[in-house]
Protein backbone atom coordinates (compact mmCIF):
# COMPACT_ATOMS: atom_id res chain seq x y z
CA UNK A 1 0.00 0.00 0.00
CA UNK A 2 2.72 2.49 0.91
CA UNK A 3 4.74 1.72 -2.20
CA UNK A 4 1.79 2.23 -4.52
CA UNK A 5 0.78 5.45 -2.73
CA UNK A 6 4.37 6.69 -3.03
CA UNK A 7 4.47 5.77 -6.73
CA UNK A 8 1.17 7.55 -7.39
CA UNK A 9 2.40 10.62 -5.50
CA UNK A 10 5.71 10.61 -7.40
CA UNK A 11 3.94 10.29 -10.75
CA UNK A 12 1.62 13.14 -9.77
CA UNK A 13 4.58 15.32 -8.75
CA UNK A 14 6.37 14.52 -12.00
CA UNK A 15 3.26 15.48 -13.97
CA UNK A 16 2.94 18.76 -12.08
CA UNK A 17 6.62 19.56 -12.62
CA UNK A 18 6.42 18.84 -16.33
CA UNK A 19 3.44 21.17 -16.68
CA UNK A 20 5.09 23.92 -14.65
CA UNK A 21 8.48 23.69 -16.38
CA UNK A 22 7.23 22.65 -19.78
CA UNK A 23 9.76 19.82 -19.58
CA UNK A 24 9.43 16.09 -19.12
CA UNK A 25 11.76 13.72 -17.34
CA UNK A 26 14.32 11.95 -19.53
CA UNK A 27 13.33 8.61 -21.06
CA UNK A 28 14.43 5.66 -18.94
CA UNK A 29 14.49 7.63 -15.69
CA UNK A 30 14.61 5.11 -12.87
CA UNK A 31 15.07 7.38 -9.80
CA UNK A 32 13.68 10.82 -9.04
CA UNK A 33 14.12 13.51 -6.42
CA UNK A 34 11.90 16.45 -5.54
CA UNK A 35 13.72 19.72 -4.92
CA UNK A 36 13.27 20.90 -1.33
CA UNK A 37 13.85 24.33 0.17
CA UNK A 38 17.50 24.62 1.20
CA UNK A 39 18.80 21.95 -1.17
CA UNK A 40 22.32 22.92 -2.13
CA UNK A 41 24.15 19.73 -3.11
CA UNK A 42 25.12 19.66 -6.74
CA UNK A 43 26.11 16.45 -8.46
CA UNK A 44 27.35 16.03 -11.98
CA UNK A 45 24.91 13.17 -12.51
CA UNK A 46 21.93 15.41 -11.72
CA UNK A 47 23.03 18.08 -14.19
CA UNK A 48 23.97 15.58 -16.90
CA UNK A 49 20.75 13.57 -16.68
CA UNK A 50 18.56 16.69 -16.61
CA UNK A 51 20.46 18.77 -19.16
CA UNK A 52 17.21 19.66 -20.97
CA UNK A 53 15.75 21.02 -17.73
CA UNK A 54 18.69 22.50 -15.80
CA UNK A 55 21.06 25.19 -16.93
CA UNK A 56 24.82 24.59 -16.39
CA UNK A 57 24.85 26.55 -13.12
CA UNK A 58 21.79 24.66 -11.77
CA UNK A 59 20.34 27.98 -10.65
CA UNK A 60 16.98 27.52 -12.36
CA UNK A 61 15.64 24.98 -9.86
CA UNK A 62 12.45 25.58 -7.94
CA UNK A 63 11.00 23.97 -4.82
CA UNK A 64 8.75 21.06 -5.75
CA UNK A 65 10.44 20.41 -9.10
CA UNK A 66 10.96 16.72 -9.81
CA UNK A 67 14.30 15.80 -11.33
CA UNK A 68 15.68 12.52 -12.58
CA UNK A 69 18.60 11.08 -10.58
CA UNK A 70 19.48 8.31 -12.99
CA UNK A 71 18.79 6.59 -16.27
CA UNK A 72 18.41 2.82 -16.27
CA UNK A 73 21.84 1.26 -16.85
CA UNK A 74 23.62 4.59 -16.37
CA UNK A 75 22.70 5.32 -12.75
CA UNK A 76 25.57 5.70 -10.30
CA UNK A 77 24.04 5.04 -6.90
CA UNK A 78 27.31 4.41 -5.04
CA UNK A 79 28.24 7.86 -3.80
CA UNK A 80 30.25 9.80 -1.26
CA UNK A 81 29.33 13.20 0.18
CA UNK A 82 32.51 15.26 0.43
CA UNK A 83 33.44 16.39 3.94
CA UNK A 84 35.94 19.03 5.04
CA UNK A 85 39.40 17.48 4.72
CA UNK A 86 38.42 14.89 2.10
CA UNK A 87 40.59 14.62 -0.97
CA UNK A 88 39.90 12.75 -4.17
CA UNK A 89 42.65 10.34 -3.23
CA UNK A 90 41.23 9.66 0.25
CA UNK A 91 37.75 9.14 -1.21
CA UNK A 92 39.02 6.80 -3.94
CA UNK A 93 41.08 4.83 -1.43
CA UNK A 94 38.16 4.50 1.00
CA UNK A 95 35.92 3.34 -1.87
CA UNK A 96 38.54 0.87 -3.07
CA UNK A 97 38.66 2.32 -6.56
CA UNK A 98 41.48 3.77 -8.68
CA UNK A 99 41.67 7.57 -8.78
CA UNK A 100 41.14 7.41 -12.56
CA UNK A 101 37.77 5.68 -12.05
CA UNK A 102 36.71 8.40 -9.59
CA UNK A 103 37.74 11.13 -12.02
CA UNK A 104 36.11 9.43 -15.01
CA UNK A 105 32.79 9.07 -13.17
CA UNK A 106 32.97 12.69 -11.99
CA UNK A 107 34.04 14.73 -15.04
CA UNK A 108 33.09 17.92 -13.22
CA UNK A 109 36.13 17.37 -10.96
CA UNK A 110 39.44 18.62 -12.34
CA UNK A 111 42.42 16.28 -12.55
CA UNK A 112 44.10 17.77 -9.46
CA UNK A 113 40.84 17.77 -7.47
CA UNK A 114 40.99 21.41 -6.47
CA UNK A 115 37.38 22.20 -7.36
CA UNK A 116 35.53 19.86 -4.96
CA UNK A 117 33.78 21.22 -1.88
CA UNK A 118 32.11 19.91 1.28
CA UNK A 119 28.61 18.71 0.48
CA UNK A 120 29.40 17.80 -3.12
CA UNK A 121 28.30 14.28 -4.03
CA UNK A 122 30.75 12.16 -6.00
CA UNK A 123 30.14 8.85 -7.74
CA UNK A 124 32.40 6.25 -6.11
CA UNK A 125 31.29 3.18 -8.06
CA UNK A 126 33.88 0.81 -9.46
CA UNK A 127 31.88 0.62 -12.71
CA UNK A 128 32.37 3.43 -15.23
CA UNK A 129 29.05 5.22 -15.74
CA UNK A 130 30.13 8.36 -17.56
CA UNK A 131 30.81 8.25 -21.27
CA UNK A 132 32.05 11.62 -22.42
CA UNK A 133 31.79 12.44 -26.09
CA UNK A 134 33.56 15.53 -27.32
CA UNK A 135 32.42 17.33 -30.45
CA UNK A 136 34.37 19.77 -32.57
Amino acid sequence: MHASFFTIRLVALAAIASVVTGQTLPAGCDRCVTVQSGDTSYIYQLAAVNSDILNPACDNLFVGEVLCLGITGQDCNVTHVMQTGDTCYSVATAAGIPINTLLTNNPNVNTICTNVYPGEVLCTASQIYVNITYSN
